[in-house]
């Protein structure tokens, strides 16, 4: 038999919006569960915007090296180290994952279930073998 958990908000999503939902009701009171089947932050933190600007902040670089004379700097054309670059993306993307992290709703009072969630009636909703109403 499934675990029953009562709970004022299901947030399925540990994406942008679901993490803003999770953290704003539970610091409101709410007794809030979360469910993510993936990673969480969600495209955003790990494969959309965050490592998307850190790509376009290193090509910027390289640009900005490109027009460097223009400003009366003297450089040699930029080389490109596409390890170095990537490794610049998993850094920043490292640097906010604490902030999208389990740990971190669980701090807040957010219980996160690390799974695919499945609705299983009008106002239900199964998880890890958890049931939530």
């Amino acid at each position: 038999m499934a675990d029953i958990l009562k709970v004022d908000i299901c947030v399925v999503g540990a994406g942008s919006g679901g993490l803003s939902v999770a953290a704003g009701a539970s610091q409101m009171g709410a007794s809030v569960v979360l469910i993510e089947k993936h990673l969480m932050g969600g495209d955003c933190l790990n494969t959309g915007c965050v490592p998307s600007k850190a790509l376009l902040a290193a090509g910027h670089a390289a640009e900005a090296v490109r027009h460097a004379p223009g400003f009366g700097v003297s450089s040699s054309e930029p080389v490109i180290d596409a390890a170095a670059v990537y490794g610049h993306v998993r850094a920043t993307i490292d640097g906010i994952a604490p902030t999208d992290s389990v740990e971190r709703f669980e701090g807040l009072g957010v219980k996160v279930i690390e799974a695919a969630g499945a609705f299983t009636g009008p106002k239900e909703v199964t998880a890890g073998g958890t049931t939530i109403r």
